[in-house]
């Protein structure tokens, strides 16, 4: 998966997008399919930088001097269909990312929060999983404006 981070045109903002993920599958045949792409909304930041959190049932919310402006995209969790054996035990590895911008900055995403709760049992062969995750923002200064870029791998294990 891949993590797109776009300035906006007011202040400091940005906005997420997750646009590729990664399968390993144990025992079970698994396939995943981007339904819904994780986006942290728009925002700004102060002086003091901190956190935006997007959680699997899509509460936003902030740390330290991040602000949310209520203008652009909605944040929104990931949400993946993962096609899979009924009976399937499917888990996830949280994973953190290095997002680098066209300026040179960084910020660091972490993938975190499911729903279901992880590890959890298939009772259809289609589940739609939710997926959140927690972007840290520099302090002013140290996170220019710009998009930002990387790639986020979640891994799905499958077993029976």
């Amino acid at each position: 998966m891949c993590m797109h981070i776009v300035q906006r045109p007011v202040g400091w903002a940005v906005t997420g997008m997750l646009c590729l993920l990664h399968c390993l599958p144990a025992q079970a045949q698994v396939t995943p399919t981007i339904i819904q792409q994780l986006n942290f909304g728009t925002f700004s930041t102060g002086q003091g930088g901190g956190s935006i959190t997007v959680n699997a049932d899509g509460m936003t919310t902030t740390t330290g001097d991040v602000i949310q402006i209520g203008r652009g995209g909605m944040a929104t969790p990931a949400v993946i269909e993962l096609q899979a054996p009924v009976g399937s035990r499917i888990a996830i590895l949280e994973t953190n990312s290095l997002l680098k911008g066209s300026n040179g900055n960084t910020m660091s995403l972490r993938i975190k929060g499911s729903d279901p709760v992880m590890p959890f049992i298939t009772k259809t062969p289609r589940t739609n999983i939710h997926i959140g995750g927690t972007l840290t923002v520099n302090k002013s200064g140290q996170t220019a404006s710009g998009k930002y870029n990387g790639q986020v791998f979640i891994t799905f294990l499958a077993g029976e």
